[in-house]
């Protein structure tokens, strides 16, 4: 068995979005979002697991790129929105969902990891919450 350590990290950001697909939240509404970060390294025992500092801050500047703006999918009309009033996810026209948030917050953690040459990670995990019962996960392990 392989031992390995795990770490979180929480943030928050205001945002907005649509989903069009949907009766309840197709219109313009916002959410108070969750993020939670875990990241499990081998060993880590009794020695240092990474720089968590360093993870933070880097994480730490893509939230404040989110804080504040409307969230648009990638294949979703920019119409009436200024470039500094949004931000950009991969996902449906219909809207950005929060599995593509989390999926976006997934793939900037391993560029992140990558750039501070942090590559004993065994397992990422980022969920993104909405709203206290609503969560979406994205896992690579």
């Amino acid at each position: 068995m392989v031992e390995s350590t795990c770490l979180s990290m929480k943030f928050m950001f205001s945002g907005a979005h649509r989903v069009r697909f949907s009766d309840v939240y197709g219109g313009v509404h916002g959410h108070n979002y969750d993020i939670t970060i875990r990241l499990c390294v081998r060993g880590g025992r009794r020695m240092l697991v990474t720089d968590i500092d360093g993870v933070r801050r880097e994480v730490q500047g893509i939230i404040n790129a989110f804080d504040g703006k409307y969230i648009k999918s990638s294949m979703e009309s920019a119409q009436g929105l200024m470039p500094s009033e949004f931000v950009e996810v991969p996902c449906i026209p219909e809207g950005a969902t929060g599995e593509c948030v989390a999926w976006y917050f997934m793939d900037r953690l391993m560029e992140i990891l990558r750039k501070l040459g942090i590559n004993d990670v065994t397992e990422a995990q980022v969920i993104v919450c909405d709203s206290p019962i609503n969560c979406f996960e994205a896992k690579s392990s």
